[in-house]
């Protein structure tokens, strides 16, 4: 039969992962002190990161050949609440002065020294994590070497009246790895993905 429901329920045998089910965990580099509140309570939206690796062509007597390149990462963005302590925005905004100074352009080196690569001190890990609809652990998706990049304006109008404000702040990373949960339902990651940064 080409149309068969009952073969497509088949196929989705856990019934299809929720996009509501996730939380995020931000870790705040030395120095920088933490909000008060979590941002697995206040991250209300983001995206599981694409995978992308490049291409150049070899040509031979015309004919182009696709060889793979190298692998990059796209940028990351979550949206986060702003409750009235403004304690996340406080604390990423001054995680970027610490970074680039508002007046001089300059890093604050009592806050992060000067180096950079893997241990540069502005850097730190993020995760975002899936849980299936039973709270198990699925999978979670772990972001190395990363740090705020842009944060958006929050929206202000006098003819909003029953919206609590929101603002979403885009990460650089080094790169990602994914650690494979408990659920017996989550198909294992492959041993030669399953490798966090050396």
């Amino acid at each position: 039969m080409a149309f068969s429901v009952t073969e497509f329920k088949s196929n989705l045998k856990q019934g299809g992962a929720r996009p509501s089910l996730f939380k995020v965990k931000f870790q705040y580099p030395s120095g920088i002190p933490s909000p008060p509140t979590n941002s697995e309570f206040l991250v209300k939206a983001t995206t599981i990161p694409a995978s992308t690796i490049g291409s150049y062509d070899v040509f031979y007597h015309g004919k182009a050949i696709h060889v793979a390149g190298d692998r990059s990462f796209d940028t990351w963005d979550t949206t986060i609440i702003n409750d009235e302590d403004f304690g996340i925005r406080n604390t990423l905004e001054n995680w970027m002065g610490s970074i680039s100074n508002h007046k001089l352009n300059t890093r604050d080196k009592e806050v992060f020294n000067t180096s950079e690569g893997d241990v540069a001190k502005y850097k730190t890990t993020l995760e975002v994590q899936q849980f299936s609809k039973a709270g198990e652990d699925l999978r979670t998706y772990i972001f190395t070497g990363a740090w705020p990049s842009a944060l958006s304006t929050i929206n202000l109008d006098w003819a909003t009246a029953s919206e609590i404000e929101e603002f979403t702040c885009t990460w650089m990373y080094d790169s990602w790895f994914v650690s494979a949960g408990n659920s017996s339902s989550n198909v294992k990651v492959a041993p030669s993905t399953n490798i966090g940064p050396k």
